[in-house]
């Protein structure tokens, strides 16, 4: 990067993208399932613990049979790390996702912990995810609070 307009697009490029992973984990918790679509590229590939899902669709569908059952959720994310590569970038990001349902049997919460691996691209000037990878990392309290019935 040699001009200072280089090192702002750069700067502006990783809030970009830090921005999206956000979004993404408010849009979740909101159950704003348009905003999370927006997030995902079309095509995007998810990998996580449980499978992989492909196309931004599959992954917004299975969002929303994990959290519209619940009675609440709460997904942080943080210490993100973004390195940029003109119209490609690649973020790691811990997250903490708590997940609440009062009806559970054996406790009403469960947490899981771990890591975001995400690649996005800039399409049509927008950054997106085109691939996340979900490792977790720890868990803790009742299972049962996200089994699907």
């Amino acid at each position: 990067m040699n001009t200072v307009a280089e090192q702002v697009q750069w700067l502006t490029d990783r809030e970009l993208v830090h921005d999206v992973i956000v979004r993404g984990a408010l849009a979740q918790d909101a159950h704003d399932w348009e905003a999370l679509t927006e997030c995902f590229d079309p095509d995007a590939v998810y990998v996580h613990p449980s499978g992989r899902l492909e196309g931004a669709s599959a992954i917004v569908q299975r969002s929303r049979a994990a959290l519209e059952a619940l009675d609440a959720s709460q997904h942080l994310v943080g210490s993100i790390r973004v390195v940029v590569d003109g119209d490609n970038a690649s973020a790691t990001s811990y997250f903490h996702a708590q997940h609440v349902r009062a009806a559970a049997e054996g406790g009403e919460l469960y947490v899981i912990a771990g890591t975001y691996s995400d690649r996005l691209s800039r399409r049509s000037g927008t950054w997106k995810i085109v691939e996340r990878v979900q490792t977790y990392t720890w868990r803790d309290g009742n299972r049962e609070v996200v089994v699907r019935r």
